[in-house]
C-alpha cells in the first residue's frame, strides 16, 4: 500500500509543482497558457454560447448544464462487484465512466412574480441519484436519469421581502453539492460527510427571509431524507441561516429533525451541519465543515446512534486557469447507522478518514481538467480488496473532463 501511494504521489505532486511554477507569472485571463485550447475548442464554446443566447431569448428561461466523465482507479482492485468502498458517485473502479448530462432550466421571478427551477441528470449521476432517492415504497435500481430540481419560487410583500419555495430541491446542509453548471466541488471525489453524514435532496416548501442584509433564516416542512415519497407519513423539519458579516467570512448552518424511519413515526433523527467559508487571501478559499447526526432506535438492536464528523477544504487559484485544492476530513459512526451497508464489514464504533489533493486547469473558459489523488484510512478492515478481501488503507487516482453550456 504505502509501495502504491509513493509510486503514485511524487509524480502527481511534481505534475502540480511544475504547474504552479510554470503559470505563477501569467498575466490575469485565459491566455497564454501551456494547455490552452481556446483556439481550436474555444472557437466550438462561442458558437454554443451564442445558440444557447438566441435559445433563451426567444423562450425567455435560462439554460445551462454540463458534461462530465471520469476515471477512477483504486489500489485494492476490488472486483464482483468492482465498486470502491466508502464511495457513492465516484465508485467504479477502473471504468471510464459517463458520469453526468445535465440540463437546468430556470426563469427568474421577476416575470409575473413567480420563477421557477428544472434541473434533470443523465448518466451514472442520474441513476446513483435516483437509486438513492425514496420514489417508490422501496430503493431500487432505477434508470439513467433523475429529476434533481423541481420547484417554484415567489415573494410574498412583507418587510424585506419572505420568499417561499415549493418542490424538491437540494439540502441546504454540507459544503460540497451536487455539482451544478459552472459550479463543480473544489475535488472530484465526495467526501465522507457528504455521501454518509447528511442528505441529498428534498421535497417540501422553504420560506427564507432576510433579517439582516448579511443575515438570512430559512425553514420548513419536507417529507424527509431524500424522500419525495415520505415514508412514515410524518414531515421532518429543514432549515437554518446564512451569515455573511464580511466578504472574506460567511457562515452556513443547517439542520433537519424529524422521524426518518420507514413505517415508523415514533424515533427521530437529528442532523446539523456548519460550514465556514473564509477568504484570507485573494485566490485562497478555505472551508471548515463540522457535522453531528442522532437517530432514535435505529441500529439492529434497536440501539439510539450518533455520528460526527471535521472536514477541512484549501483551494487556491494559481492563475485564472490553474487551481488546487486539498481536503482532509474524518468521520466517525459511532453505531453503524451510516456506515453499516456501505463498507463491507462495518457494524459500529468505525471511524475514516482521508486526504485528497487535487488539480484543475482550464483548457477554455468551459473546458476544465482535472486529476486527484486520495488516500482514505480506517481504524479496522473496511476496504474492499479484490474480491473477498478487505484493507485499513485504500489510494485512488482519478482523471475528469467537465464541458460546461
Amino acid at each position: 500500500m504505502r509501495r502504491g501511494f509513493k509510486a503514485f504521489s511524487i509524480p502527481f505532486l511534481s505534475l502540480l509543482l511544475t504547474f504552479s511554477l510554470a503559470h505563477a507569472q501569467e498575466a490575469k485571463g485565459l491566455s497564454p497558457g501551456w494547455l490552452s485550447l481556446d483556439g481550436s475548442v474555444g472557437l466550438v464554446d462561442k458558437s454554443i454560447a451564442d445558440a444557447k443566447g438566441s435559445l433563451e431569448k426567444a423562450l425567455g428561461i435560462s439554460i445551462s448544464g454540463f458534461f462530465d466523465t471520469s476515471y477512477t482507479w483504486s489500489s485494492n482492485h476490488p472486483r464482483s462487484p468492482a465498486n470502491i468502498s466508502g464511495r457513492y458517485f465516484d465508485k467504479d473502479h477502473n471504468k471510464i465512466v459517463f458520469n453526468d448530462f445535465n440540463l437546468t432550466l430556470e426563469k427568474p421571478e421577476k416575470d409575473r412574480g413567480i420563477g421557477f427551477k428544472l434541473v434533470g441528470d443523465f448518466g451514472r449521476t442520474g441513476e446513483l441519484l435516483r437509486e438513492a432517492t425514496l420514489w417508490g415504497t422501496r430503493l431500487q435500481d432505477e434508470p439513467s436519469a433523475e429529476l434533481r430540481e423541481a420547484f417554484i419560487t415567489f415573494t410574498i410583500p412583507i418587510g424585506a421581502g419572505l420568499q417561499v419555495k415549493g418542490g424538491k430541491f437540494v439540502t441546504l446542509m454540507g459544503t460540497e453539492v451536487i455539482p451544478a453548471p459552472g459550479s463543480p466541488n473544489p475535488n472530484i471525489s465526495r467526501s465522507f460527510l457528504f455521501n454518509f453524514a447528511i442528505p441529498l435532496t428534498h421535497t417540501g416548501v422553504l420560506l427564507s427571509y432576510p433579517v439582516l442584509p448579511s443575515l438570512t433564516f430559512m425553514g420548513g416542512p419536507v417529507t424527509g431524507w431524500d424522500n419525495p415519497r415520505d415514508n412514515n407519513g410524518q414531515p421532518s423539519f429543514h432549515g437554518g441561516f446564512t451569515w455573511s458579516p464580511a466578504d472574506i467570512f460567511s457562515l452556513a448552518s443547517a439542520l433537519m429533525i424529524g422521524p426518518e424511519q420507514m413505517h415508523n413515526s415514533g424515533n427521530g433523527r437529528f442532523t446539523i451541519a456548519n460550514v465556514a467559508t473564509i477568504k484570507p487571501l485573494p485566490g485562497l478559499t478555505l472551508f471548515l465543515e463540522y457535522d453531528y447526526g442522532h437517530e432514535e432506535k435505529v441500529t439492529a438492536s434497536l440501539r439510539d446512534a450518533t455520528w460526527q464528523g471535521l472536514a477541512g477544504i484549501a483551494s487556491y487559484d494559481w492563475t485564472d486557469r490553474f487551481n488546487t485544492a486539498l481536503r482532509g476530513e474524518f468521520f466517525k459512526d459511532s453505531d453503524g447507522a451510516r456506515l453499516g451497508g456501505n463498507i463491507p464489514g462495518t457494524h459500529r464504533d468505525a471511524t475514516v478518514g482521508e486526504v485528497t489533493l487535487t488539480g484543475a486547469y482550464k483548457l477554455t473558459e468551459k473546458l476544465l481538467g482535472r486529476v486527484e489523488l486520495r488516500q482514505d484510512w480506517a481504524d479496522e478492515k473496511m476496504f474492499k480488496k479484490g474480491n473477498t478481501g478487505s484493507d485499513k488503507n485504500q489510494t485512488t487516482l482519478a482523471l475528469q473532463v467537465i464541458y460546461t453550456f
